[in-house]
């Protein structure tokens, strides 16, 4: 159950580009958490954001810069990744960015950065949500995942 949070300077995509590239991000984390990418369960679980950043509002050493970097965000349950599904997760997404973006001269033009939220943290509709319960949701085999 990943949530994406992608924070982008204002009109720098178009909305193709951006749905594009957000559709390719929710894969992204799926593939890195073992989901199955075909499965509706799995996809249903994926929400991701878009938020738009406003020109003059990014900031690096107290000056305002003009084109800030992507920033993408991914808020995952407390184990369901590792150290492996992580680093591919981060190669995947510096990838989609590149592949979207291009690079930037002399600079990142990305930050990634990935949460977990502590098992039994997970909730939603009144409940709490174990890693377990939104694995079998998702179509995971956990031995596949570990």
């Amino acid at each position: 159950m990943p949530h994406i949070h992608v924070t982008a300077p204002q009109e720098s995509l178009n909305k193709s580009q951006q749905d594009a590239m957000m559709s390719q991000l929710s894969n992204a984390v799926l593939k890195a958490e073992r989901a199955p990418i075909e499965d509706d369960g799995a996809q249903s679980l994926v929400w991701a954001y878009y938020h738009e950043q406003p020109e003059g509002t990014s900031y690096v050493g107290g000056k305002a810069i003009k084109e800030p970097p992507f920033r993408i965000a991914v808020t995952t349950p407390e184990g369901a990744l590792n150290a492996e599904t992580r680093k591919e997760l981060v190669a995947e997404i510096g990838q989609i960015i590149d592949d979207t973006i291009g690079s930037f001269e002399g600079r990142l033009n990305h930050w990634a950065m990935l949460y977990e939220v502590a098992e039994g943290s997970w909730g939603g509709a009144g409940q709490i949500f174990p890693l377990a319960a939104i694995q079998s949701v998702m179509n995971i085999n956990p031995a596949k995942a570990a």
